[in-house]
């Protein structure tokens, strides 16, 4: 029957993307009318304790933790549109990517990387909606490893990762008594295709066991996903289901620039609404939160940044400071390289069914649920080290929908698609190697001193020749877990079209995957280290050389976490909350440089 066969399906999942593309424009139409109509009047005069810039993870966290003091009066800015539950659907996220929700960042065309993507260029989405990019993303929940932050903290006078570290996790993560204390709800996916068990044993045939994955501990797992009830659940959604009094949310405003008194204590920021320019003041600070790309933005459209940068775009230096230096990003590779000989139960067949719809809507399960990544794997070269190598197993590929939608996500061109994934002509799966530690580095400038032109990234992809190394290692691993038992019942085999570009490399050698990796280098959505600690803030999260200004999020990370960074970025801004709540002891300096480990009470008169 036609309506049965595979291009029927396509044609149904072509014309229900155009049209959730036209219901997303109406969302963000219809929420800026509302700001349009009542003109946020309120905002123009009021004064507040505190202003958290960006609602992303870290700043709802900061924004919660600080309005749970009934005291304080807390405004939450947020340059996107509110959204609705609809956008909570797990498997929608995926399609608020080149969205109005999302921000659209590009990176500058890549010298060593990205070769075979269009304009050698990579595509960062980020959230432009309450929730931020966490309602984006594949909603994975790693805490990392411990190892991790000993490593932020190297210059800490007394650094326990037990007693500094993992009380901030237990205060994030609900465990099942603290329902509404927590910041996050975390759960199992309530789905799962039909390969997912053989992924699983295939790692055990490797010697690899089932693990619980949070820790970053070697092994397979099924990951931990940040859901409630089947939706996906943000910070956010858990701040607004509070409906604290002490705290205002301001939608759809661009924070332009922070408001500073004698070039150093903030007072407030100004931002655009409507078209229109406001300021809001701050009594007893400002914390930006608006992500590695617009927190270094704002602190160098505020004279803060790289002194030279700065007077070569007009604006006048107040502090010099490494802003927008030590970018650095998980980076992969390895899209639809494994073939099987029948289809996962999960693709566009699954998504556009009758059966998937009435499953969510009617008991939160099914294929809508889906995070997309269904395991994950950690790897590491000696068993006391910090895991080198990720694997994010995602049990469909690009050509999943005929390359309708999701090539243009990764910047996939016509001239690639044709001359290699137009041609793999069966099933596909993907394992993403990722470099858990990359050495290569980059940095955020300013294209102008525009607030409103989005900045110059450059993440310098692959600059680092290590990084290159553990993505053949990658594919290695890639080869040996194909080649088990449980694998081989699924027909799995190595995609083994040879590359564009890499044509004068015999298949399968070192210096043609190297060549690979440099072509199909792809991001895993994962930047940080853009406002880092201990260069641009001190270890009280305060932007140095200035009083009353934070950076709360994950630009201040100084190396990547050995996972997915959003579970170490909430636990970083369960941290700063607590340290800005104490900031009268905190900013008389009365401890040591890294204060932050030192208890309240041992912070005495010198």
């Amino acid at each position: 029957m036609c309506c049965s066969t595979p291009s029927f399906f396509v044609i149904v999942y072509i014309t229900v993307v155009n049209l959730f593309g036209l219901y997303l424009r109406f969302v963000a139409f219809h929420d800026y009318f509302e700001c349009y109509a009542c003109r946020e009047m309120d905002f123009r005069t009021q004064d507040y304790d505190y202003v958290v810039v960006g609602s992303g993870s870290a700043g709802s966290i900061v924004a919660r933790r600080l309005a749970d003091d009934v005291n304080n009066k807390v405004l939450l800015i947020e340059a996107g549109s509110s959204g609705n539950s609809l956008l909570q659907i797990p498997s929608v996220g995926v399609m608020l990517q080149n969205s109005v929700f999302d921000w659209q960042y590009r990176t500058v065309p890549q010298k060593n990387a990205c070769l075979a993507l269009d304009k050698k260029v990579s595509l960062w989405p980020m959230g432009k909606i309450l929730g931020g990019t966490s309602m984006l993303n594949n909603m994975v929940y790693v805490r990392g490893h411990p190892d991790d932050f000993a490593k932020w903290y190297k210059d800490s006078c007394d650094f326990n990762y037990t007693k500094d570290i993992l009380p901030y996790f237990e205060k994030l993560e609900h465990n099942g008594t603290n329902k509404y204390k927590c910041s996050i709800m975390i759960s199992e996916s309530p789905f799962k295709s039909n390969i997912s068990d053989y992924l699983l044993q295939a790692g055990l045939c490797l010697g690899f066991p089932i693990s619980d994955g949070v820790n970053s501990e070697p092994g397979f797992s099924e990951p931990k996903l940040t859901m409630k009830n089947g939706q996906r659940w943000t910070p956010y959604h858990q701040l607004a289901k509070l409906k604290k009094r002490n705290l205002e949310v301001l939608t759809n405003s661009l924070v332009e620039k922070v408001l500073l008194r004698d070039n150093f204590e903030a007072y407030g920021v100004r931002y655009s609404h409507l078209d229109e320019h406001y300021q809001v003041t701050a009594s007893k600070g400002v914390i930006l939160s608006a992500g590695v790309i617009g927190s270094p933005k704002i602190l160098m459209l505020s004279g803060i940044g790289p002194k030279d940068h700065l007077r070569k775009m007009k604006i006048t230096p107040r502090i010099d400071l490494p802003v927008g230096d030590n970018l650095q990003d998980h980076v992969a590779t390895g899209a639809d390289l494994v073939l099987l000989d029948s289809p996962p139960n999960l693709g566009v067949r699954q998504m556009t069914s009758y059966s998937s719809f009435f499953q969510y809507f009617l008991s939160s399960k099914g294929p809508w649920t889906t995070a997309g990544c269904e395991n994950v794997a950690f790897f590491n070269a000696e068993p006391e080290n910090v895991p080198e190598l990720q694997f994010m197993i995602l049990p469909l590929g690009f050509t999943s929908d005929q390359g309708k939608f999701l090539r243009s996500l990764v910047g996939i061109g016509d001239s690639l698609w044709n001359n290699y994934f137009a041609k793999i002509n069966k099933p596909s799966f993907t394992v993403l190697p990722v470099v858990l530690h990359p050495k290569s580095r980059g940095t955020v400038r300013l294209k102008n001193k525009n607030p409103k032109t989005p900045p110059l990234i450059d993440p310098n992809y692959l600059s680092d020749s290590y990084d290159v190394e553990i993505l053949v290692e990658g594919i290695e691993m890639i080869k040996s877990f194909i080649d088990t038992p449980p694998m081989r019942r699924l027909g799995a085999r190595l995609n083994n079209n040879t590359f564009p570009g890499c044509e004068g490399h015999t298949f399968d050698t070192t210096p043609y995957w190297e060549c690979y990796v440099r072509h199909l280098t792809l991001t895993s959505y994962h930047p940080v280290g853009t406002c880092q600690l201990g260069s641009v803030v001190d270890y009280d999260f305060q932007v140095r050389g200035t009083s009353k200004l934070y950076v709360v999020d994950g630009s201040v990370l100084p190396e990547l976490p050995s996972g997915n960074p959003n579970g170490a970025i909430m636990m970083m801004a369960e941290r700063a909350a607590d340290i800005i709540k104490h900031h009268c002891w905190l900013s008389q300096r009365k401890c040591c440089a890294t204060e932050v480990f030192v208890d309240q009470c041992n912070c005495g008169v010198n």
